[in-house]
C-alpha cells in the first residue's frame, strides 16, 4: 500500500538556487503543508473516506505512531504565514502573493505526470488554500518519460505523485 494515495514532492536539488534555497528551508515546507486543507480535499474528492494525515506508514502497520501521522498536516493558514514571515517572506505584490529574495513573486510550477486528472483536481484545492498563504501555483501535466527526466535533472519546482510505497511495513523485517 502506498503512504498517501497523492502526494506533492517539492525538488530539494531544483537548478534555481532561490527556490533550492526556499525548498530545503524545513519552515518552508511545513508552511506548505499546513496550508493544505487535507480535509475539504477528502470531501471533496474521496467522499470523506481518505485519512486526513502525511505521506508515512499506514495505521495497519505496528511501526505506525499518531503523532507522526498528523505533524504539520493540520490546516493552519496563520501558523503557515508565521513560518513564512519568519523566514523573510514578507513582501507581497499587488496580486498578494508573496515576493522571493530575489523580488520575483513566489510562483510554484507543479508537474504531472499527465495521466488523469484527480492530480490535477486535487492540485486547483491546493492553489486555492495556498493563495491564502501568498504563494501562487501553476500544474503543468506532461509525458511520464519527460517529467520524471524533469524532475532529475533539477528542472522541476515541485511534482504530484503517489505516496510512499511501502505503507504498511511489519516489524518483523528478517527475510
Amino acid at each position: 500500500a502506498t503512504g498517501a494515495h497523492l502526494a506533492l514532492y517539492p525538488n530539494l536539488n531544483v537548478n534555481d538556487p532561490v527556490y533550492q534555497a526556499l525548498f530545503r528551508d524545513v519552515r518552508f515546507r511545513r508552511a506548505l503543508s499546513l496550508a493544505v486543507n487535507r480535509h475539504e480535499i477528502n470531501q471533496v474528492m474521496y467522499f470523506g473516506l481518505a485519512l486526513e494525515t502525511n505521506n508515512l506508514i499506514l495505521p495497519d502497520s505496528p511501526l505506525y505512531n499518531e503523532t507522526t501521522a498528523h505533524a504539520w498536516a493540520g490546516f493552519d493558514i496563520d501558523r503557515a504565514n508565521a513560518l513564512l514571515n519568519e523566514i523573510g517572506l514578507t513582501e507581497f505584490n499587488d496580486d498578494d502573493i508573496r515576493l522571493m529574495p530575489n523580488g520575483e513573486p513566489l510562483e510554484l510550477i507543479i508537474e504531472t505526470a499527465g495521466e488523469d486528472t484527480e492530480q490535477t483536481d486535487v492540485l486547483q484545492l491546493v492553489s486555492d488554500s495556498w493563495k491564502q498563504i501568498g504563494v501562487k501555483i501553476y500544474t503543468k501535466p506532461s509525458q511520464r518519460e519527460v517529467f520524471r527526466n524533469r524532475i532529475f535533472s533539477g528542472e522541476t519546482h515541485m511534482s504530484i505523485w503517489s505516496g510512499y510505497d511501502n505503507g504498511v511495513p511489519t516489524a518483523d523485517m528478517s527475510p
